[in-house]
């Protein structure tokens, strides 16, 4: 509850001498980077084919934080407010409540955090301990999950561990965060019906040796069905919605209809786009026309080398970091295009300026988790009967699994074979907690969320390092909510877990 000491587990002995060494390695890469930099901005000489890099100068930090980078703005919404002055610690207040928001010119009602569609970014460094002061003003419980960090179990916001936050109460969540990549949060409690109406917000774990940019963008993809009074219809776990999961008819970017969300940017700059989907149900099929691109990061971080896909599948829950160069003036666009329908989630219009084309400085990239042979297999097969109008779900032939489908000791490597058993459907895999790669050419980089095809099974190698009880589900909410959950249990072997150290980062 609110005010109460962090749990054992989240007070870290050693935690000093780790951080010392950390900030040894880190001052020594800080020095190296900024000769590098020196290097390059005295020799480029205005050359146009130069390649230029973009500091900004840190500007009244106190004496424990004055080396550190600042955090990027991020366009798009506003930030969580940090409360407290230690560098080292980030305090925040967040609330769960009834709000009104503008949609197309109409007001109608929402849930929302802080007020906002979406909620606002909470922003950290790894190694900072992050303290989540979260009140619930709504008329029904709710927790929030933190979608895709690898924190203890009691923190991550699962109905089956932590109970509930009722109507009127409050919460405090504490968890050090262990790395940089982009995330976000959202309810686990009727989150078919609390996230539809509005209930998700981005985050964003920046690390001092992360690419800098001109700009970075969150953009929050989702879609939402509305009724004949232009309000978000009520949630249906019948019909189509049980079986297929909700497909929106109107789509969103940052709580706004997607046709009309856009902004300027000039000739020259290169930007960060984080993509999240935040859809009950649709996986998005996007490219980014107008511009220089580039895949750099995914679920689980930096990529060790950016890449040139020719589009991107965003399944539901996954996020996808974009870089974007602007080469030349004109238009620019996101669009989802399914082969069904084609639709511009975000533009930009780009003004004539006087910087040249160029390249960001790519950093030595450490994966956050190394990889390594798997010693064991598991097959999750995903199945459903008709129930009258609705559907159930199954996983391995049970549905709402009230045990471990799985338990493993902490530093166990899997191979899981994830398989539609009907087909017709694909499925959004989403697990808590851990992270993992995808044995197909169309993943790279770690992940949390992959996309099971409707009719082939995919494989991926689960890296098990984080102890605890951990939820493994369809993020296909209608799906999640009719069965499509399990759990996974790993045992403790008493190696430290992910967030005991002073943070991960790139290149450490």
């Amino acid at each position: 509850m609110a005010g109460a000491e962090p749990p054992q587990h989240l007070r870290c002995p050693g935690e000093t001498r780790r951080a010392r060494d950390a900030w040894k390695t880190w001052s020594m890469r800080f020095v190296a980077v900024l000769s590098l930099l020196v290097v390059v901005a005295c020799g480029t000489n205005g050359d146009a084919d130069a390649t230029k890099v973009r500091r900004v100068t840190d500007g009244g930090a106190d004496d424990g934080a004055k080396s550190r980078r600042p955090l990027a703005d991020i366009w798009g919404m506003p930030a969580l407010e940090d409360e407290n002055p230690d560098p080292d610690i980030v305090e925040v207040r967040l609330r769960a409540g009834k709000a009104r928001a503008v949609l197309d010119d109409k007001e109608i009602d929402v849930l929302a955090y802080n007020g906002t569609v979406p909620g606002p970014v909470l922003r950290a460094r790894p190694g900072q301990r992050v303290i989540v002061h979260f009140e619930n003003a709504l008329d029904e419980p709710t927790t929030v999950h933190w979608h895709g960090l690898r924190i203890p179990d009691t923190m991550d916001g699962s109905p089956r561990i932590q109970d509930p936050v009722p109507p009127g109460g409050t919460f405090t969540y504490q968890f050090k965060v262990p790395e940089a990549a982009s995330f976000w949060y959202h309810p686990h409690v009727s989150t078919h019906d609390q996230l539809e109406r509005g209930l998700y917000g981005p985050i964003v774990i920046q690390d001092d040796l992360d690419p800098i940019y001109d700009l970075e963008r969150f953009l929050v993809l989702d879609d939402v069905t509305l009724d004949a009074e232009g309000n978000i219809a009520p949630p249906k776990l019948d019909g189509l919605d049980g079986l297929t999961g909700r497909y929106g008819d109107l789509f969103l970017t940052n709580g706004k209809n997607a046709k009309t969300v856009k902004a300027s940017a000039k000739k020259g700059q290169v930007e960060r786009w984080r993509l999240v989907n935040t859809a009950n149900a649709r996986k998005m099929r996007l490219r980014i026309e107008g511009a220089r691109w580039r895949l750099i990061a995914t679920d689980g971080g930096l990529l060790e080398a950016p890449l040139e896909p020719k589009e991107l599948t965003l399944a539901v829950g996954g996020r996808l970091d974009v870089e974007v160069s602007y080469d030349t003036a004109g238009s620019v666009a996101l669009v989802h295009d399914d082969g069904k329908e084609r639709t511009t989630m975000f533009a930009v219009d780009v003004e004539d300026g006087p910087d040249a084309p160029r390249t960001i400085p790519w950093p030595e990239v450490k994966p956050h988790v190394a990889e390594r042979a798997p010693k064991q297999e598991f097959e999750m097969s995903f199945d459903f009967v008709q129930q009258g109008a609705s559907a159930q779900w199954f996983i391995n032939g049970e549905s709402h699994w009230m045990e471990p489908i799985l338990t493993v000791p902490q530093g166990t490597t899997m191979r899981m074979r994830l398989v539609n058993a009907k087909g017709g459907i694909a499925h959004p895999f989403h697990l808590h907690g851990q992270f993992f790669r995808v044995e197909h050419p169309d993943w790279p980089g770690l992940r949390d969320t992959v996309q099971v095809p409707e009719n082939e099974p995919i494989t991926i190698v689960a890296y098990f390092d984080n102890p605890g009880t951990w939820m493994a589900h369809c993020h296909i909410l209608e799906h999640a909510e009719l069965g499509f959950m399990a759990e996974i249990q790993v045992t403790s072997t008493g190696a430290p877990p992910p967030w005991t150290g002073p943070g991960g980062g790139h290149g450490h």
